[in-house]
């Protein structure tokens, strides 16, 4: 292959623009040129009224000085006129037309359903797994994850002081609707007494009352990590519970947010609770060495695999080595929760 593509895909994470560094300058190395697209699949449809706001070519000095930086400077989007057949078709045309013979696709589960869409028209198409929640299963580790736990500690060690201060609780609620990877090594790194996990059942009432018993213990705060998806394991029958605390139904609605389940912990068990929730902060910030490293790793594996005509794949790392797995191979299971973290936590927190 002489002429490539690189686009950035769903969810902005941490270590992005580190890969397309490493895209650009790996292919150069192979004397390959690279397009960028902005915006994800929307770029390669090319809909905008200037060329240049949907693609450019990236060359080595172009992507200088963008390693330590956060987000994309490619930009990202969602697409969802890409499900369409018919809109495959014209991207692959329009990826002719520039001459290109190869994508490198940077995203999550959603962006690789559109990889594998083109490579099933026969344009090869490798992806490279940039999410924060670390939610892809054939890979240990997913751009931006390390960044995030390492964001969501750093919060969390200043919420514990305040929290300290004035004797109370503090409900943090992390990124991670139906994988609790950020909230599970968050609570370990920064010493929580308890997390929650949408992989993992528990309930409201042993949650209140074991929070009581420290605080009867003498312990002056307590931090509960929450996973933004972990209501959905929840085992407390909320409508005999809001029957027997009349109190539960001020919000006048069924939905349990962050801030009700605070005040439903508080009132059970006796101690001040407040919530924060981090929020997209967590997707912000200068990536670690560990996302840059694996950035670049992937990155120039990825075109390795180009320049060998290989695509219909991912990119990841398994045991501290680069694998690649077909797309096909991605989706579906969600990684299983690391149980021997879960019974560490439960042994640190004792």
């Amino acid at each position: 292959m002489k002429r490539i593509g690189v686009l950035t895909s769903g969810g902005d994470a941490p270590g992005m623009n580190a890969a397309i560094r490493s895209v650009v300058r790996v292919a150069a190395a192979n004397d390959m040129s690279v397009v960028g697209f902005r915006r994800g699949f929307n770029g390669v449809l090319m809909q905008s009224k200037d060329p240049a706001d949907d693609f450019s070519i990236l060359t080595a000095r172009s992507v200088s000085n963008t390693i330590h930086r956060g987000g994309t400077f490619l930009m990202t989007a969602r697409c969802t006129e890409f499900l369409d057949p018919e809109v495959q078709k014209r991207a692959v045309d329009n990826m002719h037309a520039l001459g290109l013979e190869g994508l490198v696709v940077i995203g999550g589960d959603g962006s690789f359903h559109g990889a594998l869409a083109l490579t099933n028209l026969g344009f090869p198409v490798v992806g490279i797994p940039g999410t924060i929640d670390n939610d892809l299963s054939y890979t240990d580790f997913t751009l931006g994850f390390d960044t995030a736990v390492n964001t969501a500690v750093e919060c969390i060690d200043k919420i514990r002081e305040t929290s300290d201060s004035h004797e109370r609780g503090s409900l943090v609620t992390v990124m991670g609707r139906n994988c609790g990877d950020i909230a599970l090594h968050t609570a370990i790194s920064c010493g929580a007494e308890f997390v929650l996990l949408p992989e993992k059942p528990w309930s409201i009432t042993d949650i209140a009352h074991r929070i009581k018993w420290g605080v009867l213990q003498g312990k002056r705060s307590t931090i509960i990590v929450m996973a933004e998806g972990a209501m959905e394991s929840q085992t407390d029958d909320i409508v005999k519970l809001c029957e027997k605390h009349p109190e539960f139904n001020e919000d006048g609605h069924e939905v349990i947010s962050s801030s009700r389940l605070a005040r439903m912990l508080e009132k059970l068990s006796g101690h001040e609770i407040r919530a924060t929730v981090l929020g997209y902060i967590q997707r912000g910030g200068s990536p670690t060495p560990n996302d840059r490293l694996l950035a670049s790793k992937l990155g120039a594996a990825a075109v390795e695999l180009l320049k060998q005509n290989i695509g219909g794949v991912a990119v990841g790392v398994r045991d501290n080595k680069v694998v690649h797995v077909p797309f096909e191979e991605t989706f579906g299971d969600h990684r299983l929760i690391n149980t021997s973290y879960v019974e560490l936590l439960d042994k640190l927190s004792t």
